[in-house]
């Protein structure tokens, strides 16, 4: 009885959000709030899409390394790879630690910062033949759900962005947690730098009934799972506007908050060209690269130039 009642429940939360979709399908993609201006990127319109090779087919996460270059990890292997988008190739691979779920990488000065999904840090000294990595534990663990890593030069610290539970109790009900990791001091803060509520996403993008109901009924059928509202799976700090960019796999939309943690845009990705975001970066000059796991193909990186 319990498999027929679970499948009838799924059954019909696929119903609820195929009339969710129905109802939603022509309503605007990018919202803004009334202080923000346009959204600088043309994000249905990359100026580039990079095709990559079947070992970063689980790309996870993306930092930018030099003018030509970016480095990448993916969700499998303790490797780095140094990605030139002017050649379309990887020219350099790392091998930092054991394989494991590697989820954000982000390069501070000469060091290289690789994010794993259970909470711990890597701290790579120097990209060469015979790297050096040290593990550096924190209070965060696989129930957080780590995958977004970005660095915040105002602060000297590393933004870490929990996918899963934004604590270790009911506290932070209903958010997604940003915590913040002292370079200086070696430590990550223990309560979030910054909290992203759901039920305010939902209002923003205007869920109705059917929509609401839908998420709510997923959270109580997979409960580990949470609300589906918005998963950050990536987050980078803008080099120009200081703004913090947070990318959803699950939800499949960009959340854009200003550096006090307020909703600035959301913008809805489309899933034939983001199959799956799972990573973010800035060069200086503020053009953006996102990376999307293969999800059955091809991974890939897309770039966009930024218009002030």
């Amino acid at each position: 009885m319990t498999k027929i009642f679970h499948t009838l429940f799924c059954l019909l939360t696929i119903v609820f959000f195929l009339e969710a979709c129905a109802k939603k399908k022509d309503q605007k993609m990018v919202y803004l709030s009334e202080n923000y201006g346009n959204f600088p990127y043309d994000i249905y319109e990359p100026d580039e899409k990079y095709e990559l090779k079947d070992y970063l087919r689980e790309i996870s996460g993306l930092s930018y390394f030099t003018e030509h270059s970016l480095l990448c990890v993916n969700d499998e292997k303790g490797i780095i790879y140094k990605f030139n988008h002017r050649k379309k190739e990887v020219t350099k691979k790392y091998e930092f630690d054991k394989p494991g779920d590697y989820e954000g990488i982000e390069m501070v000065d000469s060091l290289v910062y690789v994010l794993r999904s259970d909470g711990r840090i890597f701290k790579v000294d120097h990209l060469k033949d015979n790297i050096h990595s040290v593990k550096r534990t924190t209070h965060l663990n696989a129930g957080n759900d780590t995958e977004g890593l970005g660095y915040d030069p105002s602060t000297n610290s590393l933004l870490i962005a929990c996918k899963g539970s934004p604590a270790h109790s009911n506290k932070y009900k209903g958010k997604r947690a940003i915590y913040e990791f002292s370079i200086d001091k070696n430590e990550l803060s223990k309560t979030p730098k910054y909290l992203i509520d759901q039920d305010q996403i939902r209002k923003i993008l205007e869920f109705d009934s059917y929509s609401r109901f839908s998420v709510k009924l997923l959270e109580n059928i997979n409960p580990s799972q949470g609300d589906l509202t918005f998963q950050p799976s990536a987050i980078a700090v803008h080099p120009i506007t200081k703004n913090l960019y947070v990318l959803g796999s699950v939800g499949k939309i960009l959340v854009v908050l200003n550096p006090k943690g307020n909703i600035q845009a959301i913008v809805k990705l489309k899933r034939k060209l983001f199959r799956q975001p799972e990573g973010i970066c800035f060069a200086p000059d503020g053009t953006m690269f996102i990376s999307n796991e293969g999800k059955g193909s091809k991974g890939n990186i897309l770039k966009y130039s930024f218009k002030q």
